[in-house]
């Protein structure tokens, strides 16, 4: 790919749901194990759709429909703690969210605006999560997956398009675009 090719692109893209100010907290609040790196509070959020890279005009067109395809959520129940892949060797610790007709219909409408502009779909199917800490590449342990009854139904406040920056501390998000939910 040419320099100048790069230069008029985002690269590493997503569309995510940002939690609310409580729901943050509650996630917070959750011990992590000590050989995983939280992922920083203002970073906390659920991926609808990974991207990768796309057009500046891409972006806007993606940006200027995620309004006329967001729409309210109901607060979404957090059903389990995991380790993924699994506890033997584990690279996130995630809150899993209950699948509703809501995350279903956002999927949809999200993956329906991306093809509209010409982006690729990614095949993989829709899991509602939101990563809670990352281990490191050599981890070969972690706690046991356990319920997630001291979290609240989490909110949500706006669908956002990121852009990530791969950093050694972890990923930076830059939000390009939010809209209300």
């Amino acid at each position: 790919m040419s320099e100048a090719r790069e230069i008029d692109q985002w690269r590493r893209c997503f569309v995510a749901l940002a939690p609310d100010a409580p729901s943050r907290d509650a996630l917070a609040a959750l011990d992590v194990p000590v050989n995983a790196r939280r992922v920083p509070y203002a970073q906390l959020h659920l991926t609808v759709a990974f991207i990768g890279a796309m057009s500046f005009v891409q972006g806007e067109a993606l940006a200027q429909g995620l309004a006329a395809h967001a729409a309210p959520l109901p607060p979404a129940p957090v059903t389990r703690i995991e380790c993924w892949p699994g506890c033997a060797q584990p690279r996130l610790m995630v809150a899993v969210l209950a699948m509703s007709e809501a995350f279903t219909a956002l999927d949809w409408r999200v993956r329906s605006l991306m093809g509209e502009v010409g982006l690729p779909l990614d095949a993989r199917a829709f899991r509602p999560h939101i990563t809670l800490a990352r281990f490191a590449r050599d981890a070969r342990e972690a706690p046991p997956d356990g319920g997630a009854q001291a979290l609240p139904p989490l909110r949500f406040t706006s669908l956002v398009l990121y852009s990530s920056t791969l950093a050694r501390q972890g990923a930076r998000y830059e939000a390009l675009a939010s809209v209300p939910v």
